[in-house]
């Protein structure tokens, strides 16, 4: 008896042994995930939400589609120090807890989702001048320089990157307009113009980019933007993820268009944040009144309470 079930215990061994070993060698050889990669200003950089790693659009991208998420967005960068940015500087890796090359970044991804060019015009010492005189048309051609200077910048970027990386799939994101009204005007004719520019160097290099439309997810969408109706608050951050998703699946290289949201966002208040309760609040009313996004001063007084 004691011989069967020696026999028997073997067999079942055996049997167990084999398995594992088939188990073994059907599993994929590769099983890596796509590293996702956002880069830019303040839009990567989540300026508009408190929790940016968890909450971030790249986040809800990465979790959605399995990516493996890095990003090195900087608030205020614009196409000129972006280009310094990937030549000269590194960043503190939490991860590995060391300083990573900015070029290394680019060099491991497989996916680099880039936003830049708002604030060629919207972070400049002459940017109210530059605004008040859009607002009524009369300085295009000062307009013009600087959308030719963003060109510029973008082919030496695009060259740069590729040259890093040569095997990297580029989204470059659209900026968008969210002012109302006679705003509008002066918010639109720089948009426009960094959008234009976007497509221009689209048509003269096929296949290079990938464009992402951010503009029409934030577009006349007050409900997506934080108080300081220029980033996107949490709700935006969403808007703007289910964006990037629809253009990688479109891509061949994402399978899901509904973003995957592991941690909600909380919105990060500008003026409230940075001045007494009060005295933010009637900045933050204010702004949203001038920007023709008045609709959100409700939404301010009841989150208030």
């Amino acid at each position: 008896m004691k011989k069967i079930i020696c026999i028997l215990l073997c067999v079942c061994l055996l049997t167990s042994c084999l398995m594992l070993c088939a188990s073994a060698e059907d599993a994929p050889a590769d099983t890596k995930h796509p590293v996702f990669l956002l880069m830019g200003d303040s839009i990567p950089d989540a300026y508009g939400i408190e929790n940016r790693d968890e909450a971030c659009y790249g986040r809800i991208v990465a979790d959605t589609d399995h990516f493996v998420y890095r990003n090195i967005g900087r608030t205020a960068m614009d196409s000129t120090e972006l280009i310094d940015f990937i030549n000269l500087y590194a960043v503190w890796d939490h991860e590995k807890n060391g300083w990573h090359n900015v070029r290394d970044y680019i060099a491991e991804a497989d996916i680099l989702c880039l936003s830049i060019g708002g604030n060629d015009f919207f972070d400049r010492e002459d940017t109210a001048k530059l605004l008040a005189g859009a607002l009524f048309g009369v300085n295009k051609k000062a307009l013009d320089t600087i959308a030719a200077q963003y060109y510029e910048n973008l082919c030496t970027l695009m060259d740069l990157i590729v040259s890093i990386n040569p095997d990297v799939v580029i989204l470059v994101q659209t900026l968008y307009c969210a002012w109302y009204g006679l705003a509008e005007n002066a918010n639109r004719a720089c948009s426009k113009r960094v959008n234009g520019m976007i497509e221009k160097y689209d048509r003269e290099h096929p296949g290079r980019i990938h464009i992402c439309d951010v503009s029409s997810a934030m577009r006349w969408k007050p409900q997506n933007l934080a108080d300081d109706c220029v980033h996107p608050n949490a709700s935006g951050n969403v808007a703007i993820a289910e964006a990037v998703l629809r253009t990688l699946h479109d891509l061949g290289l994402g399978t899901e268009t509904t973003p995957v949201v592991n941690v909600p966002g909380e919105d990060w208040n500008y003026f409230t944040t940075y001045y007494e309760k009060p005295k933010g609040l009637f900045l933050a009313a204010i702004v949203m009144i001038a920007t023709g996004n008045g609709v959100n001063v409700f939404r301010l007084l009841k989150e208030a309470r």
